[in-house]
């Protein structure tokens, strides 16, 4: 039985290999640090084949995601597997023969699709586009999440035509299945819980407001609302007890469970703690029939082997990470939560140990930890266990005898989440209930993790001492590690048509924000996408920023402040200095109305203003004859990571000949304007000399930034120049006078 304990964490040792090929030297050394205990040389030789099987087969399935299609066909016939969902812009994910691609359909395009056959085979003309990937640094990458689903291809529907209904495969059939159950929840449940209906039942968040979910990840509660164990082990009790009591056999119903269980898995879309959840059950009841009992951890490594073994590409899932990650911490654990005759002391016991069996994943995907999360669960754990889910499955069911009572029997779970959730939203919006950790390095990862283990296994001995050590050395490595870190960083955030630009000190000494970003419609239907939410604040928050020290708004155009208000829900801003005349403007009034309400001092800047932090040695500059809007931009110079900066915000030449005698010789230049014409002269240029280059600006912007000419002058004085639009985010890392530059997305301009 040993060799199952072994082979789990060889398989994953050899997945993880195949997908970090660079990693494999680490991940080697620390497989043989765990084998060398042993001296049993069949444990030894299993193992290697079982990592090298793994590295081999989740090798040939990366190397098996490839596009027979190509951006010249406009006409692909494709059959439609996952049905039109949306408001505005339709998606639905469609096949051929050898891959799928989603196919998007605008507003106005709507009538198109409106009377398609059930499973339709079409032909449809539009235009194939490659997936976005990520332009931010550790942001969420779109065009890698489809990639591992074998999807390469978005396709803008501009016609559809030969339309037939294609011969339904089962899995066709079971997601149009699913689909038709996602819509009867519409037709029961009230607005406030239809989305918690559709993530419980189905697995579908779709119906959530973000704000909703935002709220439930502030919590750390956001587990409950994708399906997991907890529902199909009450699921299987449910099911075992019913139909028990309908008289049939316990053979019978575990022989039923067998076709019930992979038909709800499909049903709850497939994800991974229901694969896990289900297999271990199945597997369970197969050694039934062999006489053979297995310990919870062997069912767990066997699933997750065959789990690894049939989808090798969710390695990289984070629910397939969390999933198994807090079922393992469970399984070692289970001996001494088992062991506790008091059920409130067990309940304690079990969500300490899934707090910090997902701790460390948690931190790698999104940055944070939820100081309120252990609380929360213990109130809506049991809720949501005992009461709610079992409720929104009997109302489900109700409704195929009685629509009319299943609307009213709704309204009572809608009555207790509606309660819950007002206490939930005044506990979430408390800033402090969130330590924000940022992007922790592999290193750090594998401290935690190791940490985390000799403390289970220290309690797990009954050595509570050496157990609070270790909970101690895990809270100051989270708490501390910044104060240690002897990196500084300069970032161009991506932001689109806008600015922002982060500058972090060494050692925790000080985080700066010059502006912030802000949404440009270029004449649009007003878009409900906010930068400072969904690009600026994730990216401090992976870079552990939880304090602006100082946010520099260098004028009062919208795409530089308009992100600001977003990031007040979350972060704590000391102080906020911009140009002067800037807080009589209109686009700052609402602004200025949250800093006073939380009493953020701001400052009009109208005279030279010099601090020195660190040895790092920061000038704010103004224009001498006080010049308004984009003249009047606040100008930094610094001297920081071994070179001298100029950040320029949208200075004109005017004002570059107004403070031509400020400026010297510099290393980096961010250029004025986003690349405008108006900007980056020939004069300023021969004075400042940059070797390097940073355009911000938006991708097929209106304003045809940056303007050829400017380029054209940047290439002449030798700069290497960088275009957020082309580049993606671009980040100076340094150590005392040394640093690199790197960009989100590579480097192709040819200078």
């Amino acid at each position: 039985m040993k060799l199952i304990l072994y082979s789990a964490p060889a398989a994953l040792a050899g997945a993880a290999g195949a997908f970090h090929p660079e990693s494999l030297p680490f991940i080697i050394l620390l497989f043989f640090l765990y084998l060398i205990k042993t001296s049993n040389y069949m444990i030894l030789l299993v193992t290697i084949t079982v990592s090298a099987f793994f590295f081999l087969k989740t090798d040939h399935e990366l190397h098996a995601l490839q596009s027979s299609l190509s951006p010249e066909m406009s006409s692909i016939p494709l059959v439609v597997q996952i049905p039109f969902t949306g408001e505005h812009s339709k998606r639905a994910i469609a096949a051929n023969e050898s891959e799928k691609v989603i196919l998007t359909v605008s507003e106005q395009h709507h009538s198109l699709i409106e009377n398609l056959p059930e499973n339709s085979s079409c032909v449809w003309d539009g235009e194939l586009t490659s997936p976005q990937a990520a332009e931010n640094f550790y942001a969420f990458d779109y065009k890698k999440y489809l990639f591992y689903q074998n999807i390469h291809w978005t396709y803008r529907v501009h016609n559809v035509r030969d339309c037939v209904t294609a011969e339904e495969s089962v899995n066709t059939f079971l997601n149009n299945l699913r689909y038709k159950g996602i819509d009867r929840i519409d037709k029961i449940f009230p607005e406030g819980i239809k989305g918690i209906a559709g993530a419980l039942l189905f697995g579908d968040r779709s119906d959530m407001e973000e704000e909703q979910i935002r709220m439930y990840q502030r919590l750390g509660v956001i587990h409950l609302l994708a399906i997991s164990g907890m529902h199909v082990g009450m699921i299987t009790l449910f099911l075992w007890k019913l139909l028990l009591k309908a008289g049939l056999t316990r053979e019978t119903v575990r022989i039923s469970l067998f076709f019930i269980l992979p038909f709800y898995t499909v049903m709850a879309g497939a994800a991974p703690p229901v694969i896990r959840a289900a297999g271990m059950v199945l597997l369970g009841l197969s050694l039934q029939y062999v006489f053979v009992r297995l310990p919870l951890l062997h069912i767990l490594s066997s699933v997750f082997m065959l789990h690894l073994f049939i989808f090798p590409l969710e390695l990289v899932n984070a629910g397939f990470q969390l999933s198994y990650a807090v079922s393992f911490a469970l399984a070692l654990s289970s001996g001494k939560v088992l062991g506790s005759r008091n059920k409130f002391i067990s309940l304690l016991m079990v969500t300490s140990i899934a707090q910090l069996g997902a701790l460390p994943i948690i931190l790698w995907h999104f940055y944070e930890l939820s100081l309120s999360s252990f609380l929360m669960n213990l109130i809506f754990v049991p809720l949501y266990t005992l009461f709610i889910l079992p409720s929104f499955i009997v109302i489900y069911l109700v409704s195929f005898i009685s629509m009319d009572a299943a609307v009213y029997a709704a309204f009572i779970p809608s009555t207790i989440i509606s309660a819950l959730e007002d206490l939930a939203r005044i506990i979430s919006e408390l800033k402090f209930s969130i330590l924000i950790t940022g992007k922790p390095s592999r290193w750090k990862v594998g401290i935690l993790i190791a940490v985390g283990y000799m403390m289970m296994s220290c309690y797990e001995k009954s050595k509570y001492m050496a157990a609070s050590c270790c909970l101690i050395l895990f809270a100051g490595v989270l708490t501390f590690s910044p104060y240690i870190n002897q990196k500084g960083s300069i970032t161009f955030i991506s932001v689109g048509q806008g600015d922002s630009i982060l500058i972090q000190l060494p050692f925790n000494q000080g985080n700066y924000l010059i502006d912030t970003g802000g949404q440009v419609n270029f004449g649009q239907s007003k878009s409900t996408f906010s930068v400072g939410k969904e690009i600026v604040l994730p990216y401090l928050k992976s870079m552990g920023v939880s304090t602006i020290d100082l946010l520099i708004l260098t004028h009062h155009d919208w795409d530089h402040i308009g992100g600001a208000g977003d990031l007040l829900s979350e972060l704590k801003v000391k102080e906020v200095w911009t140009s002067g005349g800037s807080v009589q403007k209109e686009e700052m009034q609402e602004l200025l109305k949250a800093f006073e309400h939380d009493a953020i001092p701001v400052k009009e800047i109208l005279e030279t203003q010099y601090w020195q932090v660190g040895g790092n040695e920061f000038t704010v500059m103004v224009p001498s004859d006080q010049l308004e809007g984009n003249n009047g931009s606040l100008v930094l110079h610094a001297r920081l990571g071994g070179k001298k900066w100029l950040f320029t915000g949208d200075i004109e030449e005017e004002t570059e000949r107004d403070m031509l005698d400020q400026f010297g010789d510099i290393d980096v230049l961010k250029v004025a304007h986003h690349g405008s014409n108006s900007s980056s002269t020939g004069n300023f240029l021969e004075i400042v000399k940059p070797e390097t280059a940073v355009v911000s600006a938006g991708r097929n912007n209106s304003y045809g930034h940056p303007h050829p000419d400017v380029m054209e002058r940047l290439l002449d004085t030798g700069a290497k120049v960088y275009v957020t639009s082309e580049h993606g985010a671009v980040k100076y890392t340094f150590t005392g006078d040394h640093g690199t530059f790197e960009t989100a997305l590579p480097y192709n301009i040819e200078n």
